[in-house]
């Protein structure tokens, strides 16, 4: 039987094959690391079958100079970034940390990157549109931030809005509010303000979407929360769900922009909507 070697690249990396192993603990990184590989690769070829196809990047990591005090064993080759690459292009999205890290060390799971309105970690409140500020009081999780988290809530409230002519005391506490008939209400609405149910979802982290439910975790600098395995399961799943993450920003953004063209006739009428969903007692 003959074996032939493509190129110089191949032969490096079948070389390197050929390793003792001399502990448990090393044998079990090594094949972690293999079926890493072989998973990404089988990936590429079924979702992206053209772009396999004709891809011309190496399916090897390149070796330079002198690479025996270089281990390669935890990084991509370049076909496997370039995988990832069409993934967060194509089918969902991935932090930038995420994506940047996978140029220095292994992917093992797919990363849950949170892309619903964290207003909640270190001064992400600051950084919120005004549309989500005018939004806070009239959500649970804003709500309990303005009363019990920040001690000064209201009147940081009042001051964003004095302009707008919006006062706190003005905004029910939502628990007096009947969810069902906000619904009903909303429903029967031309403008974007329909979509006022949704936009306090994305709010309480409450859509049953993992990209916007998801909170960032402040242990891992933002990266990511969760994460899911390589598989043709995980990933048709997170692109069904994100197309449907899709859809949701984009009709919550619709309303965000509508109160800001005119934030003080329209935030009167977000205020008379909310009147008339109190539960009535």
């Amino acid at each position: 039987m003959s074996f032939v070697l493509i190129s110089t690249a191949e032969a490096l990396y079948s070389l390197r094959q050929y390793q003792f192993t001399i502990n448990p603990v090393k044998a079990l990184d090594y094949l972690g690391t293999q079926l890493n590989r072989y998973q990404l690769l089988a990936l590429y070829q079924h979702f992206f079958p053209s772009e396999w196809a004709t891809s011309q990047t190496s399916l090897y990591f390149p070796i330079e100079g002198n690479s025996k005090t270089v281990s390669l064993d935890n990084h991509h080759s370049p076909r496997e970034l370039e995988f990832i690459t069409l993934v967060y292009t194509h089918l969902f999205p991935m932090s930038f940390w995420a994506v940047e890290s996978a140029h220095e060390e292994r992917l093992q799971a797919i990363p849950i990157t949170s892309m619903g309105v964290d207003w909640q970690i270190e001064e992400g409140i600051e950084n919120l549109r005004m549309g989500w500020k005018l939004l806070l009081p009239f959500s649970k999780e804003g709500r309990y931030w303005l009363d019990d988290v920040e001690p000064e809530g209201s009147e940081w409230f009042d001051s964003e809005f004095e302009t707008h002519q919006v006062s706190y005391k003005d905004t029910h506490h939502p628990e007096r509010i009947d969810n069902k008939q906000l619904r009903r209400l909303c429903c029967k609405l031309t403008t974007p303000l329909q979509f006022l149910p949704l936009a306090l979802k994305l709010l309480d982290h409450e859509t049953g979407n993992i990209w916007l439910d998801e909170s960032p975790d402040e242990m891992s600098y933002g990266l990511y929360a969760s994460s899911f395995p390589w598989s043709k399961s995980s990933i048709n799943f997170l692109h069904r769900k994100w197309k449907q993450a899709s859809r949701i920003l984009d009709a919550a953004y619709l309303l965000i922009e509508w109160l800001e063209t005119d934030m003080k006739a329209h935030a009167q009428l977000l205020l008379q909507l909310w009147t008339r969903a109190l539960e009535r007692r």
